[in-house]
């Protein structure tokens, strides 16, 4: 718009120098009239720098100041004659590209209608009773300005609705920005929650796997140094049992830190193949696998969700449900679902432990559903929105 305007300016700026000189040139010859005519022409500048200067924000004044310089601007074009019809062209311009709106339309007639009128007035020079004689003779010429006009006009009219495109193409590039400028922010935001309740996961982790193991760490090592001198043999086994608390402190340390990579080098499948396998391996039960290959395709939280719930749920088979053989069968649909099915020894009402209620708990994280069946061994039916 700022480089509109200047080139607007500097044709305006020339466009006046010219004019100007036309009208001293065709009333150099009647001093009244230069003294007047110019003094018209002087006002009718001052008015349009007026207009650009101070009346632009003010919709009425602007007008009024368009107003005056289309009737300066015809008074001068209708006695002075000359190429002051020019200025008219002018006018069109600013209207056109820097005004919108019912009135802005109004006036761009207005100062055609003015056109039109002071051109046939110049061409008749007031010989109205030769009326046709005159047309028939300036008529070729008559439609060649008017033709002029007109494409003119539909010039001016076609870069306005370019430059209305363009501003609507730049308010919604504004408004995307500032759309992205707020999701940015709200992920930034959400990703910031995301570490916190990450932090949170891996304090519970570390606290669930080693806390109570290194608590009763201390206890056995500080009753040992007590009494280490008055019953060595009550110490030593103290010891040992410490030593055995470190050990299985260090491997809970390893699990909990290996079920807290958020990507693991192995695949997903091979993960819990190792667990099947580190189970078949003792001799007494066999694990029956049946995962999806698409499950490699999972997000890490729902792959450490399953990887938890299969987990627990071979804990719960083995441990509780005496069982020697699970299935165990992950597949992938509109919902992700793991069904771990044991021949175990099942139960009339089941009593939900820790590992049950952690299921749960997943579940209900995820906006998923969770359901276990005692009947003919125990099965686990876990399903989470894919």
């Amino acid at each position: 718009m700022e480089k509109l305007n200047k080139y607007y300016q500097y044709l305006y700026y020339a466009l006046r120098i010219f004019i100007g000189l036309d009208i001293i040139f065709r009333t150099k010859s009647n001093i009244l009239h230069l003294v007047l005519f110019t003094g018209l022409f002087g006002i009718l500048v001052f008015n349009d720098r007026l207009r650009w200067r101070i009346f632009y924000n003010n919709i009425k004044l602007f007008y009024a100041s368009v107003f005056v310089s289309m009737i300066i601007g015809l008074i001068l074009s209708i006695m002075v004659k000359g190429y002051i019809d020019i200025y008219f062209y002018v006018l069109l311009y600013e209207l056109i590209l820097f005004t919108e709106g019912r009135i802005s339309n109004f006036f761009i007639g207005l100062v055609i209608s003015l056109f039109v009128f002071m051109l046939l007035y110049r061409v008749l020079d007031g010989d109205y009773y030769n009326l046709a004689f005159i047309l028939k003779e300036n008529l070729l010429d008559l439609i060649m300005i008017f033709i002029g006009m007109f494409f003119y006009c539909v010039a001016l009219f076609t870069f306005r609705a370019l430059r209305k495109e363009k501003r609507k193409v730049e308010k919604l590039n504004e408004e995307l920005e500032k759309s992205y400028n707020l999701l940015k922010a709200q992920a930034e935001r959400i990703e910031e929650l995301t570490i916190t309740k990450e932090r949170n996961r891996v304090a519970r982790e570390l606290h669930d796997n080693l806390g109570h193991g290194l608590i009763a760490l201390n206890m056995n090592l500080d009753v040992a140094e007590k009494t280490i001198d008055k019953d060595t043999e009550g110490a030593k086994k103290l010891i040992q049992k410490s030593i055995e608390l470190v050990k299985d402190s260090m491997e809970n340390l390893r699990k909990a830190v290996y079920a807290l990579k958020e990507e693991r080098h192995e695949s997903f499948k091979k993960s819990i193949e190792e667990i099947a396998e580190n189970i078949k391996s003792t001799g007494t039960v066999k694990v029956l696998l049946d995962i999806d290959p698409e499950s490699e395709n999972l997000s890490p939280e729902y792959k450490e969700v399953f990887y938890s719930n299969i987990k627990e749920a071979l804990t719960n088979s083995i441990k509780h449900g005496k069982a020697d053989e699970v299935r165990i069968g992950l597949s992938i649909g509109e919902y992700v679902k793991l069904i771990v099915k044991d021949n175990g020894i099942g139960c009339n009402s089941i009593v939900k432990g820790n590992g049950l209620l952690a299921i749960e708990a997943r579940a209900k994280d995820y906006n998923g559903k969770v359901s276990f069946s005692s009947k003919n061994g125990f099965e686990i039916e876990f399903l989470l929105p894919n």
